[in-house]
């Protein structure tokens, strides 16, 4: 697994089409983490749960932990758990790519 992190509109999805032809790609995956939290599930074990029998994936996600923290108490909620959710997701990847003004620099 091929994870892809960086601020919103930064070229990710570009990048993961160029350099990864051939395999799946999960873009917006901070956008499913809200989707899991609004749900009640638990973002830690669903991330788990999808990487299982997976190969050839590349999961994008947005930073979210830059900039001003929320007042509300879900998004700031959603923030964190994203942000624990990429950590899992990076420990577990093959490489970490960090996009920014479309140019991808590999972290792992």
């Amino acid at each position: 697994m091929i994870l892809i992190v960086g601020g919103a509109y930064q070229g990710k999805t570009e990048y993961a089409r160029e350099h990864f032809k051939g395999y799946e790609i999960e873009n917006h995956y901070h956008e499913i983490v809200r989707t899991q939290l609004t749900e009640g599930k638990n973002p830690l074990e669903e991330a788990e749960n999808y990487l299982d029998g997976r190969e050839k994936l590349v999961i994008i996600s947005d930073e979210t932990g830059y900039g001003l923290v929320p007042v509300d108490a879900f998004e700031r909620r959603c923030r964190e758990e994203t942000g624990r959710v990429n950590c899992f997701l990076a420990k577990k990847a093959e490489k970490v790519i960090r996009v920014v003004c479309g140019i991808g620099t590999q972290i792992k």
